[in-house]
């Protein structure tokens, strides 16, 4: 302990993506000293501390634009109602208000830094930039690179030390498994979501829930865990987002025996062309209509064991035109080696974005003093989610919460923390050096993955979830008793596991309680969605080392009716 690695800030920011560079920005120009700590590379996309918001797997990326009030196109008040409409009463009004009165200032904000966008209408740019310079993190990053925040790289945080209930700091371990405590009077968790639970994620490696299970065991409330958005892409050559608006056939799937398999999952009067014609107006995987039953069949066609190698079913789109950014997915596919004109593609539905996180105020605040979140990491969006917010939000909410954080602070860098108050968020590190256990961390890691995209996503019942349930104890079980160190990166990976475990459990609990289907979360034993007794948010927090789970309306000041018509900017994700 004598030896442990120190380090002091005002304000920390823990993460890699757009939120946590813009909160860092945002908190060095309000005066604050500020470090940014990422795990292994800061500003390279694809690896650990990328961030999910350099993420090259997909083809393009998008913030939803809001135009001027009584404008043609995404006014304000439309662009807020079907916010609302989307999170189908889950969402927050008033952090959604902050959006849409804010967002157009972080898309100037970003042409201000160099950001160069494709379409001006739609702040749109391709996913995967050959130059690596025009994505909002490459932009970010050069900016901060200007300044004296100190960026800490190969940092894995493992907990937030909270001192007589305010944030103080975090401690965590390096990529060498040597431990190291940051004082700081506030901290920004941008850590991202928990896309590494599943085995098919477009999230980065590192995204594994590390900001929730922290906050949580720091005190913070976390709400909507139970909808998380879904979508299809490609399993193989590479993973890629599918994307088929305004298709002018049904669309043509084929299991790996060459049969035709949609028919077999509708029910009576549900026809193929009306499940295909519905799905063009969203990608993410929804209940609100009987698109569905697309993507149930898919992955039941996998877990059937008629999926191909790579788990996946076969799409033709020889004869398909896209209505929405036909020059993208075609010659990202190709770059691939795959034509889409002349082969088929292989897909399977994917974990994208959690829509609930950590609860948080207009600044990005938690519910504990000095500890923000922001990006994935926070929690305001619904049982839904409209496209182009998630990126939007990180900026919006970034810029307040690293603002308000410098803000906080009073005196500089954080206070001193005994090591009398560092033992116990240390001492699962040294009971890991003293394991001599059957298991690796890969080994658990792989197999959490493959059971949580088995009983977590698309649709869920009692059973599944117990399956979990029960797999998630064992697993628990088994990286407490039993597991084997193979290399000084496995501590980290380690803690990275613990806290994809305790953040499934917390998937799988509130899905479990919530007894009705709605948006992104599907029950096939509780198909209906149920406004007498669901129009509520499920909050959870830790009480005696325990989950503790409470039903709280976000919406239960202004209300939420439901809009005829469902959402009116088309396709809405």
């Amino acid at each position: 302990m004598a030896n442990i690695k120190r380090y002091s800030t005002d304000v920390l920011v823990v993460g890699g993506g757009g939120a946590a560079t813009a909160a860092t920005i945002a908190a060095h120009e309000g005066g604050a000293k500020t470090m940014l700590a990422v795990k292994g590379q800061f500003g390279v996309p694809g690896v650990r501390g990328s961030g999910a918001t350099s993420n090259p797997i997909g083809d393009f990326w998008t913030i939803r634009t809001v135009g001027p009030k009584g404008g043609f196109f995404n006014p304000p008040e439309t662009v807020l109602q079907d916010m609302l409409q989307t999170g189908l009463g889950m969402a927050d009004p008033k952090l959604c208000n902050i959006f849409v009165d804010e967002v157009s200032d972080a898309i100037k904000r970003l042409h201000s830094m160099g950001m160069k966008f494709q379409s001006r209408v739609l702040a749109t740019m391709p996913a995967e930039d050959k130059g690596k310079t025009n994505n909002i993190v490459a932009v970010q990053k050069a900016i901060i690179e200007q300044t004296d925040t100190q960026v800490l790289e190969h940092a894995n945080l493992t907990d937030i030390i909270v001192k007589d209930g305010c944030c103080a700091g975090a401690v965590g371990v390096d990529d060498e498994g040597e431990p190291f405590v940051v004082e700081a009077g506030a901290v920004v968790i941008a850590t991202g979501g928990v896309g590494q639970l599943f085995q098919y994620s477009f999230n980065p490696p590192g995204n594994t829930g590390d900001g929730y299970a922290m906050a949580l065991r720091a005190g913070a409330e976390l709400f909507n865990m139970e909808f998380m958005q879904q979508g299809l892409a490609t399993t193989w050559p590479h993973q890629g987002i599918v994307m088929l608006y305004e298709m002018e056939e049904p669309y043509k799937m084929f299991n790996k025996h060459g049969q035709a398999f949609l028919q077999n999952y509708l029910p009576d009067g549900v026809s193929i062309k009306e499940v295909c014609d519905l799905k063009a107006n969203h990608w993410p995987i929804s209940c609100r209509d009987a698109s569905l039953y697309l993507d149930i069949a898919i992955k039941a066609e996998a877990m059937a064991g008629r999926g191909t190698e790579h788990d996946a079913v076969f799409l033709d789109l020889s004869n398909a035109e896209r209505g929405f950014l036909p020059e993208l997915f075609p010659g990202f596919m190709l770059e691939k080696g795959i034509d889409i004109k002349t082969d088929l593609v292989q897909i399977q539905n994917h974990h994208h974005t959690s829509n609930g996180g950590i609860r948080i105020d207009e600044h990005g605040q938690s519910t504990v003093q000095g500890l923000f979140a922001v990006g994935e990491a926070a929690g305001w969006q619904g049982a839904d989610r409209l496209g182009g917010t998630m990126l939007g939000g990180s900026q919006v909410f970034g810029w307040r919460a690293g603002s308000k954080a410098a803000e906080l602070l009073k005196t500089p860098g954080g206070s001193t923390i005994a090591e009398a108050q560092l033992e116990p968020l240390l001492e699962p590190l040294q009971r890991m050096r003293e394991t001599k256990g059957r298991h690796t961390v890969t080994e658990l890691h792989k197999a959490l993955q493959r059971k949580m995209w088995e009983t977590l996503t698309v649709e869920k019942d009692a059973d599944s979830l117990n399956e979990a349930r029960q797999f998630i104890y064992q697993s628990r079980d088994q990286l407490d008793n039993d597991l084997g160190i193979t290399g000084p990166l496995d501590y980290a990976l380690a803690f990275e596991l613990k806290n994809m475990l305790d953040v499934g459990e917390i998937i799988t609990e509130a899905a479990d309680m919530r007894t009705e289907s709605r948006g992104a979360h599907y029950r096939s034993d509780y198909p209906e969605r149920d406004d007498k007794n669901w129009l509520t948010n499920i909050f959870v927090c830790r009480k005696n080392q325990k989950l503790d789970l409470r039903k709280q309306w976000v919406c239960e000041d202004s209300g939420w009716i439901d809009q005829e018509g469902d959402v009116r900017i088309k396709p809405w994700g």
